[in-house]
């Protein structure tokens, strides 16, 4: 193996670990050591078994060496479930080696001799040390330790090998010796909010090359490991600032909302549709899709309370061939359980499926699902890089956000510091009118464009939303509360009479009294 020149230690290794290199800028620098802390059961083994078989999978070498951890045979019979291990390349293309009877009988010396041995037998550029902690523990003094890190980084450098080393301890800020002698430093643990539990890892030192800092979310399933990193930060290099703002309308499946909004929704625009339960909102939602699915552009639906065969329920009693148009790729569905949603995680599966189906128009029902995800207050920057993305691949989007009450005396938005992401905002709500509830809508806000500034009434009916004429001359339907004012078609509303006292009756008196 040929010494390294000085371009390739700087060359990209890439760990094979989804969303890992994105928080480490592209990957780990060749011929440098790394190490991975955390507690038992953080995912430590799954991590850097998964780092070997990516290399076999490239047509390079792995040894993987233990130090008084798990025998070999138990860690190959866990990891043979997870779906990056390939039976074929143990012992050819990853070997499996014991170390503890070299640092047991020579200590640190014995340890070094085979690493060296191992790595130029099977011409390696990948070495992993589990169980560290170990090796520590055989050092006659913290500075024969140092001395151990030092020999062993200097001669690595010098064969062009890649080395993780897997060490347990909690993740509490303790700068242990071996800390400052590595060249990168990845903490996998446990954040509790209880009932929840979320697995974050943290890259506190990488030397180098830049790095996404804080906590990211990671997971741990039948692929092996994958990390979310943070969407504010993950996602900021999608962002085009120098995006081009399209004037071409989307349409909204209705005449009337169309002219209320100058024309429809501006192409790549984000819109909040705001309301009360059973107000329309996901019908305006389904009805925005179906007229993108009836141009032939890529719609998507994205849900957390209705499942994909009620959507199609709904959407055959309201007249959209629903069912036809996901056979045929024009409509997707991608559907949400609330319960144990992760923030990141629903941010990384909907822009991935955006960008890979070429989705042109997306439906959002329910802001209250990201809400019930998010462990802390980020929803504002969160879904301001979240619009900022769509828009730059022109996507236009639809949200749905639910009022608090179905009959309130002030109209605002449940989430806070949100209204400025988004470029439209349209109010629907319910007011009783005539000893009837009336379907009111309105535009609240679009951003550089003209609307209607009148209150039209709505009829749900085939097709979706019916949007008719105006209101004129009435106050307070905004707040449900109707005083005077004139429907097309309607006569004068009467405010209604003061409320009086019933009198009460006297009781009769007791005869002989």
């Amino acid at each position: 193996m040929s010494p390294p020149t000085p371009e390739t230690l700087a060359e990209r290794i890439p760990t094979g670990i989804p969303g890992m290199d994105t928080l480490l800028g592209g990957g780990l620098l060749r011929a440098g050591i790394y190490m991975v802390t955390g507690r038992p059961g953080a995912g430590k083994t799954i991590f850097a078994n998964q780092f070997c078989f990516h290399h076999a999978s490239r047509g390079t070498n792995a040894v993987y060496v233990t130090l008084l951890a798990e025998t070999h045979g138990r860690m190959l019979n866990q990891l043979q479930s997870l779906a990056f291990f390939r039976r074929e390349y143990v012992g050819s293309k990853v070997r499996y080696l014991s170390g503890f009877s070299d640092i047991e009988s020579d200590g640190l010396a014995g340890l070094m001799r085979t690493l060296r041995q191992a790595v130029r037998d099977d011409k390696a550029s990948v070495l992993v040390i589990d169980g560290m902690v170990t090796a520590a523990s055989y050092a006659k003094s913290e500075v024969d330790y140092k001395k151990f890190i030092h020999e062993l980084q200097t001669w690595v450098a010098m064969m062009g090998c890649t080395v993780l080393i897997l060490t347990s301890g909690p993740n509490d800020g303790t700068v242990r010796p071996e800390h400052t002698m590595v060249d990168g430093l990845v903490e996998l643990g446990v954040r509790h909010l209880p009932p929840r539990s979320s697995r974050v890892v943290r890259i506190t030192k990488f030397r180098g090359s830049g790095f996404l800092e804080g906590d990211h979310l990671y997971q741990i399933s039948g692929s092996g490991l994958s990390v979310y990193p943070r969407c504010e930060v993950a996602f900021q290099s999608w962002v085009d600032p120098l995006h081009v703002v399209s004037a071409e309308r989307a349409g909204l499946g209705n005449p009337g909302l169309d002219r209320m909004l100058g024309g429809g929704l501006r192409r790549g625009s984000t819109a909040l549709a705001l309301g009360s339960s059973g107000c329309g909102k996901t019908v305006l939602g389904m009805q925005f899709l179906a007229e993108g699915a009836r141009r032939g552009e890529k719609t998507l639906h994205f849900g957390f309370f209705e499942t994909p065969a009620a959507l199609i329920f709904k959407g055959e009693q309201l007249g959209w061939p629903l069912r036809a148009w996901l056979e045929s790729g024009h409509q997707h569905i991608l559907w949400q359980s609330p319960a144990e949603g992760q923030l990141d995680l629903l941010a990384h599966r909907l822009l991935t499926a955006v960008r890979d189906l070429g989705i042109q128009r997306l439906f959002i029902d329910g802001l209250v699902g990201f809400k019930e995800a998010a462990e802390s207050e980020r929803m504002s920057g969160y879904l301001a890089v979240l619009g900022e993305v769509l828009t730059g691949m022109n996507v236009t989007t639809l949200i749905t956000e639910e009022t608090r009450q179905l009959f309130v005396d002030d109209v605002h938005i449940p989430t806070g510091g949100v209204s400025a992401a988004f470029h439209n905002i349209l109010f629907l709500r319910q007011v009783e009118l005539d000893a009837k509830l009336r379907r009111l809508i309105s535009v609240m806000k679009t951003r550089d464009s003209i609307h209607a500034r009148d209150l039209f009434e709505f009829e749900i009916a085939q097709g979706g939303l019916d949007v008719g004429a105006a209101f004129s001359g009435g106050n307070n339907l905004m707040k449900g509360e109707p005083r005077g004012g004139t429907t097309s078609g309607q006569p004068q509303v009467p405010p209604p009479a003061p409320r009086r006292k019933p009198k009460l009756l006297a009781r009769p008196r007791k005869s002989g009294k």
